[in-house]
């Protein structure tokens, strides 16, 4: 499950998953798995697409139901938006 705390570590290592194994604390590596970190990697290019308008209709639907079982509320999904737009 996507959390607001998950979005924060990875965006305290701008997406740089090398950067968080090398140097990211025990709490923060208590927060995030790897795995997290691919579903994060993955929603933010998606999300990108959409924004962008390179993915038809159905693939934005599918979207939108996949963050809202990725992750645990609104404001998370919000977050995840906006990360995205600031990559775009």
């Amino acid at each position: 499950m996507i959390t607001e705390d998950k979005i924060k570590v990875y965006k305290r290592y701008d997406g740089d998953i090398d950067s968080w194994a090398r140097s990211g604390s025990k709490k923060e590596k208590s927060i995030m798995t790897d795995e997290d970190w691919y579903v994060i990697d993955g929603l933010i290019q998606d999300i990108s697409l959409v924004k962008k308008g390179l993915a038809s209709s159905g693939f934005s639907e599918t979207l939108n139901v996949k963050l809202k079982e990725t992750c645990n509320n609104d404001s998370t999904v919000n977050q995840l938006q906006k990360l995205a737009l600031t990559l775009l």
